[in-house]
């Protein structure tokens, strides 16, 4: 079992999943309109990599099969504010009745590296899905240790100041009030669905954390580090696909550029790292001389990933200002690298 972010291809099994499992109930319009608004979606910046989450079973014959999804969205913060003031179920449907009415409830990622920078950001999680609702089937209890590793590598790093999420079925509710989120709505479901539908709602705020409260929560999302290394959008792309195990070749394909564009993003990535934290990649061990060379090449991009696996605020937008900063783009460096 593995979790990644999503591509186009994904979206036919997503969808397949998503009526399966059929707890997160839409408009009809919402529902004939759900493949395009998803491909868009996906479609939009390449730069940015979007929290869409899939998780998939490696372990079926022919090709992986989808055992769950999840999607979460920053939004403007009168739509948040909407959301609380006038609770109803279903948030996918909600916002994506927004998006079609023309109200446009998402950031961009100018607006969300400026929000990012400045009072936080507000985040919707209005879908996770799984093929086995069932949370003691043997297919969820693998799921579960993926669930926060993915939450970690979707959100950690960002300015996050308060979030809101929703979930289905009273087990999933409970799960999401063990992990430290605060049970915000509780909704009655249609008679016809499933046992254990209805949904759940829950919400963190750093504004209503006790002070010195300390749990994984707030510590990844409400209490962000500041970014050392400066790096510009293209090479925070190439280094989140690169965390969750896409090779340079993979992550050329995806982004739609060539591989010697992926190579001189690793390159700033490296020269950055060696600019601003010169020790990174040296012993600091013991175990070698005084003035040993650092480490190169395969071996120096080890070590930097690891360390950006620990410091996800490197790969996140932090102010307008740096999405323009002067260093060529991949697609810049597409043109360049032929």
């Amino acid at each position: 079992m593995r979790y990644r972010l999503a591509q186009a291809a994904d979206l036919p099994a997503c969808l397949d999943l998503f009526d399966r499992n059929g707890r997160c109930l839409l408009s009809p319009r919402v529902r004939e309109q759900l493949p395009r608004l998803w491909s868009d979606w996906l479609a939009q910046d390449r730069r940015a990599p979007k929290s869409f989450a899939v998780w998939e079973d490696l372990r079926t014959p022919h090709q992986p099969r989808m055992e769950a999804i999840g999607t979460s969205h920053f939004v403007r913060d009168e739509v948040y504010d909407e959301l609380m003031r006038s609770p109803q179920p279903y948030l996918l449907d909600r916002l994506y009745r927004m998006e079609l009415d023309g109200h446009r409830p998402f950031l961009d990622q100018r607006e969300t590296a400026r929000a990012n920078a400045g009072e936080g950001l507000s985040l919707v999680m209005p879908l996770y899905l799984q093929r086995e609702h069932d949370l003691t089937h043997p297919d969820s209890q693998r799921l579960m240790p993926l669930g926060p590793a993915a939450w970690y590598f979707c959100h950690a790093g960002y300015n996050v100041r308060r979030l809101i999420g929703e979930v289905y079925g009273r087990p999933a509710g409970a799960y999401m009030a063990a992990g430290g989120f605060q049970l915000a709505h509780t909704f009655e479901a249609p008679s016809d669905l499933s046992p254990d539908s209805e949904p759940h709602q829950h919400v963190l705020d750093r504004a209503h954390q006790p002070p010195g409260a300390i749990n994984a929560l707030s510590l990844w999302l409400l209490h962000p580090q500041t970014p050392v290394f400066g790096l510009p959008p293209s090479q925070q792309t190439v280094a989140i696909y690169a965390l969750q195990g896409d090779t340079d070749r993979a992550i050329a394909a995806r982004l739609g550029i060539s591989a010697d564009a992926v190579k001189q993003a690793w390159r700033g990535i490296l020269k950055a790292v060696s600019t601003h934290m010169p020790d990174l990649c040296n012993d600091t061990t013991g175990a070698t001389a005084e003035g040993t060379t650092p480490v190169r090449g395969a071996e120096h991009r080890r070590v930097v990933i690891e360390y950006l696996r620990q410091h996800m605020e490197e790969l996140r937008p932090w102010t307008a200002t740096h999405q323009s900063r002067a260093m060529p783009s991949l697609a810049q460096a597409t043109t360049k690298n032929p």
